[in-house]
């Protein structure tokens, strides 16, 4: 597997799984010196405590105690388990970050380890979620359904895929926000394991998931290596192997903490785990576990000397193959597959922020009104808005003024993950979509906002790119004193989508371990102000305002367009003694370099009227092709003045990929530029053409519970429109 970089969250589960299977109790300064010690060989993520009766397991009593202690170390993602309301709000109380409740899919099991039934452990998980939801507290919890005896169990034997499936479903029905399969019983095989994890998937998407193995068989490893090719990054383990499950006999050792680091970064992955350490760390239970048997190759035959510069079969490690850029239009799994974005803007900034997010492998739902998007009818320089900024994206067209539009909406936005707006201030409330409306329904919502400006004086204007280039100072700088000039492209829209995107992406990260959403606000203005931050600084350093662009005094005598041979013009810069140099021997002006008035860069500058006739005069003789050869071989920078028409035409881009081939909504194509970034080398390309207006509508209403005839009654009504690909079913016949 090429896996150089990849991250895998190993979760230390011995101070509770393997607690709880030992007779002797560890005393909590035990527990606490575990603590340390894993942090200190990089582990962030344990799952430190059970909140269930002392009586039952003495082992856990001091479990508040422990995470108070646990919550001291920044950046340690703690786990508790619950198998009760009780239990959670203990655990909600004492400060954990994620709670996993058991929910055995067999029902021998489940009676024996919590007196319930599945069903009836489902329920407890409503009780679990509504706790959550109500309390302040419990609100960046992450709740967890662990699914254990997933694979078999010693008391019932098999345990049928579909009864898997059955209860990964009801748990995510019931709010949670991460499911982990157990193999309580070290039944699993790795073919077992890729087929389990692949139903469930298909079940409940993208949902998080982890796996936890234990190693009864001798499988652990094995199938660990199956979920990682399944798309598995998490999974749980325990120091020495200790663990087992007093309910189920004959359960005994989980996979080992060394071990599984040692695989994973021996594959190429990474842990952040320091592997010498977490060895070290077995003295600890020799201590405090006397005669308690510990497991693991790791600890019996060591290291492989020289480890990690040579790998276990003695071949020495190569570094990561250059990545070659893939062209194929289908890529690997990208990063937001299943994350699901409605998209309700239009113009720029909006669809900038959907784009991104689209070409990152999110499903990008377009909402557009009947007519459809208002930028798709654009003449002169907006003619190329609609096909540039809504690539990769689904069309849905509804009249959001009608109640039933809304509404449509509304039950959309219910599904989503994130949604992008950029109206005017009010419009969203008006609709009932504004935050804090849409997540009453939806806590996990997060919600993207685009205006002009951010909360303060200005916010209630309204704005365009022009707008704050003027009022941020971006225009003063760009023209000459006293004609303000507004940059050649719509800069702020599209950062301003850029910082929606980054926005969007830091709050589904936070997501992940606080499972609620957040709004995010991006604007015009401030984004401008950023721009011009550098202007502002330079204000403040030297006491003297910054003058325009082309009135400025440089910084470097040579940083300037010069004309050459045939009338084209050349940007050139010389910006250390190195290239000005180099630029006056390859153009043959060896008397500048004689003059000792010349030497350094700040003598230049000041000489700056005197210099810049001298080289274009030798400059504008020479022919453009040969120039720019010479300057690329002395490492000189420089630039052809182009016009945009002509990087359709560009060697780099064609041969980098820079372009790719887009269908259009008529069915024609254009190369596109492309996120200019790449993943592993690989660019991210067109998965969808351009959407014709209202040509998923029918797919998606559908998926949403709509009947046929209530679809069919949308459109009559004109609340609805579908595009071509769009039919009911019954009109196709």
């Amino acid at each position: 597997m090429a896996n150089h970089g990849s991250t895998v969250v190993v979760n230390e589960v011995g101070l509770r799984d393997g607690l709880q299977a030992v007779a002797r109790t560890m005393p909590t300064i035990g527990k606490r010196k575990w603590i340390d010690a894993a942090y200190d060989a990089g582990v962030r993520h344990m799952e430190v405590a059970s909140f269930v009766s002392p009586r039952h397991l003495p082992q856990m009593a001091d479990a508040a105690e422990v995470i108070a202690h646990a919550r001291s170390l920044p950046g340690l993602l703690i786990t508790a388990l619950v198998p009760n309301l009780r239990g959670a709000e203990m655990a909600v109380t004492a400060g954990a970050h994620r709670i996993v409740v058991p929910i055995s899919v067999s029902t021998e099991h489940s009676l024996a380890n919590v007196r319930k039934t599945p069903r009836q452990m489902i329920d407890e998980f409503h009780g679990i979620r509504e706790l959550l939801d109500s309390d302040p507290r419990g609100a960046t919890t992450t709740l967890i359904a662990g699914l254990s005896t997933a694979f078999g169990c010693t008391r019932q034997g098999h345990v049928p895929p579909a009864d898997v499936c059955e209860i990964a479903r009801l748990s995510v029905s019931a709010g949670c926000d991460m499911l982990s399969l157990g193999d309580t019983t070290g039944y699993a095989t790795p073919d077992h394991v890729g087929r389990l994890i692949d139903a469930v998937r298909a079940l409940v998407g993208e949902m998080p998931m982890a796996l936890h193995f234990h190693d009864t068989r001798g499988m652990g490893l094995a199938n660990t290596i199956v979920a990682l090719q399944h798309g598995i990054r998490e999974f749980d383990a325990s120091l020495a192997g200790l663990g087992g499950c007093p309910a189920a006999p004959g359960a005994s050792g989980n996979v080992t903490t060394e071990d599984l680091v040692f695989m994973l970064e021996s594959m190429g992955y990474s842990t952040g785990i320091d592997i010498g350490r977490l060895v070290a760390l077995r003295a600890l239970l020799e201590e405090y576990l006397p005669g308690e048997p510990l497991h693991g190759y790791l600890a019996r035959s060591g290291l492989p000397k020289n480890f990690p510069d040579v790998l276990h079969d003695g071949l020495a490690r190569e570094p990561a193959p250059k990545p070659v850029p893939d062209t194929a239009a289908a890529r690997a799994r990208l990063p937001l597959e299943g994350i699901r974005v409605v998209e309700m803007s239009h113009m720029v900034m909006g669809p900038t922020c959907g784009m991104i997010l689209g070409d990152l492998g999110a499903e990008v739902i377009k909402i557009e009104p009947p007519r459809g998007d208002g930028t798709r009818r654009l003449l002169g320089a907006g003619a190329g808005f609609f096909r540039t900024f809504n690539r990769n994206k689904k069309s849905v067209s509804l009249d959001v003024d009608q109640p039933a539009g809304r509404e449509a909406l509304q039950q959309l936005v219910a599904t989503a993950d994130v949604f992008i707006e950029n109206f005017k201030p009010g419009r969203m409330a008006d609709l009932g979509l504004d935050y804090y409306t849409l997540r009453q329904k939806n806590p996990r919502l997060i919600h993207v906002s685009h205006k002009g400006f951010l909360s303060g004086p200005y916010e209630d204007r309204l704005a365009l790119d022009e707008v704050v280039q003027m009022m941020a100072g971006l225009a003063y700088m760009t023209g000459p004193v006293g004609r303000p000039l507004r940059a050649g492209s719509s800069v702020n829209d599209i950062m301003g989508g850029m910082f929606g995107a980054i926005g969007a992406l830091a709050a589904l990260y936070e997501r992940a371990h606080s499972g609620v959403g957040k709004e995010v606000q991006s604007a015009l203005f401030e984004n401008c102000v950023l721009l011009c931050a550098q202007h502002m600084q330079q204000f403040a350093v030297t006491g003297r305002p910054a003058a325009p662009m082309p009135e400025r005094i440089n910084a470097w005598a040579v940083y300037d367009v010069f004309r050459l041979a045939g009338g084209e013009q050349m940007f050139l810069a010389a910006t250390g003694d190195g290239q000005w140099k180099s630029l006056c021997d390859l153009l043959g002006l060896e008397p500048l370099l004689a003059d000792e008035t010349l030497a350094t860069n700040n003598q230049r500058v000041l000489a700056r009227e005197r210099i810049l006739p001298i080289l274009a005069g030798a400059l504008r003789e020479t022919d453009a092709t040969t120039l720019a050869s010479r300057l690329e071989a002395a490492k000189i920078p420089f630039a052809a003045i182009r016009r945009p028409e002509e990087l359709f035409d560009d060697p780099h881009l064609l041969a980098s990929g820079g372009l790719a081939d887009l269908k259009l909504d008529d069915g024609s194509s254009t190369p596109m530029p492309l996120l200019p970034f790449s993943l592993d080398g690989s660019r991210l390309l067109p998965r969808r053409s351009i959407p014709r207006i209202g040509e998923d509508t029918g797919e998606v209403l559908l998926g949403l519970g709509y009947s046929e005839a209530q679809l069919r009654e949308l459109v009559a009504s004109g609340v609805a429109k579908l595009g071509d690909a769009s039919a009911c079913p019954a009109d196709a016949a």
